[in-house]
């Protein structure tokens, strides 16, 4: 999709629609005024006559039919009350808007950009953006049927004030660049488990690297082996798919040296301690962390943000076999802590705790893990938030209050110290469950990962996040990329 802003009026343009943005029970005013006298006054009368009223996910289509008058349709587009705005209500009007227009067969819209909208214009115009493009977004490499059926929207004109344009222009290429990485991570997370194997998942790492200009380093089963990394390895035991250990490394300057760990299970059935057959064949996204870090390596090394970033993704299949771990085996991690396997399901605190250690050699100012990592995370938050814990507040903070301006929520969780007595074992130092009953879950599965780090640490639970069963305003069902906006608008704001 091909955007760009302009700073003539909305009215003159090519576009086969224009889309208008308009708050609930407010008369036209600015641009949008302009635009309607242009048009005879047709706007205002289907907002006198309360055809359409402004509120939030509601949108109207006003057929145009005026001589000299290139405009041939109007979308309106509800916004809710203004004393209610969002940047998340405007991403989600966006995408309602240009789903809209593609779906009924058009190439090119225009878009006028809110400017009365309550906050900044680069924020709502970034907004819009990610809007447009993460909403319109299509996974369709396996359809063979019907594929000259499929739509799509190739151009988007947004329109704005002559002297914001530099400004607009800027907030809007930042944006498309976070969101074409998010698409990406979308792209790999959305790869079944046949295709997507851990020697795929690493040669995507690799080309990623090479078009977006970052280092990537990629370490096989012997490497592993060699690095004593027996807590990782014991996942893979029962796949015949080798693991693979993805080291990626962008050096954009800055003094501080931060690390992107991400979950990279690209099959998990649960091992031994198998998962009900139902639903199983989504867990494929069982790699949804180690996707997100590829693609905030992507847009950080793109964007060329001053900072020095590492990012570590161990992939590897969790499959049953004869040769598969089992539960009550005892394996040791590359740090030297024993660790009792009583479930082999709970293997993605295995695969990331040689991945943190692995981190220390870095001597990192920040490291932050993600990871589809329990569904005890989702019973207590669903898919709304991911769950944030950690070992250092000043961190925590920073991440909370990336969640909050990229939109892409989480909530934080205590890791009290009398967690811990929940993961020690009889027969090793850990265990990798909590207690049977399975109180606690996702905050006994941070204390396995904080045994692991010696640095300032996060911990994201993107089991709820990272993956939609039904369509949301701006993002469809399947993976969602959670967690590269928020990465990348924290690296934004990064400060010593």
């Amino acid at each position: 999709m091909k955007l760009q802003v302009n700073a003539g009026r909305i009215e003159d343009t090519s576009a086969e629609a224009i889309l208008l943005f308009h708050f609930k029970d407010e008369t036209l005013g600015g641009l949008s005024k302009h635009v309607d006298e242009k048009l005879k006054g047709q706007i205002g009368v289907v907002l006198k006559n309360r055809e359409f009223i402004g509120k939030a996910g509601q949108l109207y289509l006003i057929s145009i039919n005026l001589e000299k008058i290139g405009i041939k349709r109007v979308i309106l587009a509800g916004m809710g009350g203004r004393n209610e705005f969002t940047l998340d209500k405007l991403r989600g009007a966006s995408a309602k808007g240009a789903n809209y227009a593609r779906n009924l067969g058009l190439k090119h819209l225009a878009i006028l950009h809110p400017l009365e909208a309550p906050v900044a214009m680069e924020e709502t115009a970034a907004a819009l953006t990610e809007g447009v493009i993460l909403g319109t977004y299509q996974y369709n490499k396996y359809h063979t049927e019907d594929k000259a059926d499929i739509k799509t929207l190739d151009a988007i004109s947004i329109y704005t004030d002559v002297n914001k344009v530099k400004n607009i222009q800027k907030a809007v290429e930042f944006a498309e660049i976070v969101c074409d990485a998010t698409n990406l991570t979308r792209n790999l997370n959305n790869e079944p488990g046949n295709v997507g194997t851990p020697t795929y998942m690493a040669k995507m790492a690799e080309e990623a690297g090479k078009k977006h200009g970052f280092k990537v380093k990629v370490y096989g089963k012997s490497e592993i082996e060699n690095m004593k990394m027996q807590s990782f390895l014991s996942v893979s035991k029962g796949s015949v798919q080798e693991p693979k250990f993805v080291v990626m490394e962008y050096n954009g300057g800055g003094k501080d040296t931060i690390v992107f760990v991400g979950k990279g299970i690209t099959f998990d059935s649960g091992g031994i301690s198998i998962k009900p057959s139902r639903d199983m064949e989504k867990m494929k996204w069982d790699k949804s962390g180690a996707c997100s870090v590829i693609g905030a390596m992507s847009a950080a090394a793109s964007l060329k943000l001053p900072v020095h970033l590492i990012g570590l993704t161990p992939f590897s299949e969790n499959l049953p076999s004869g040769s598969a771990s089992k539960p009550g085996d005892v394996v040791f991690a590359s740090n030297g802590t024993s660790i009792e396997i009583q479930n082999t399901d709970a293997e993605g605190r295995l695969v990331l705790a040689d991945a943190l250690v692995f981190a220390q050699k870095y001597k990192p100012k920040a490291v932050i893990d993600l990871a589809t990592l329990t569904g005890a995370c989702v019973v207590a938050l669903g898919d709304v938030a991911a769950g944030l814990m950690g070992n250092d507040e000043k961190l925590i903070d920073k991440v909370r209050k990336a969640s909050e301006k990229s939109g892409e929520k989480c909530w934080p969780l205590p890791l009290w110290k009398e967690y811990d007595e929940k993961i020690k074992s009889d027969i090793a130092d850990i265990k990798n469950i909590g207690t049977p009953g399975g109180d606690a879950g996702a905050i006994t599965a941070a204390m396995f990962l904080k045994r692991f780090v010696n640095y300032p640490w996060v911990h994201l639970d993107i089991a709820g996040t990272a993956w939609n069963d039904y369509e949301k305003p701006y993002l469809t069902k399947g993976a969602t990329g959670f967690g590269v906006r928020l990465l990348i608008e924290m690296l934004r704001d990064w400060k010593s």
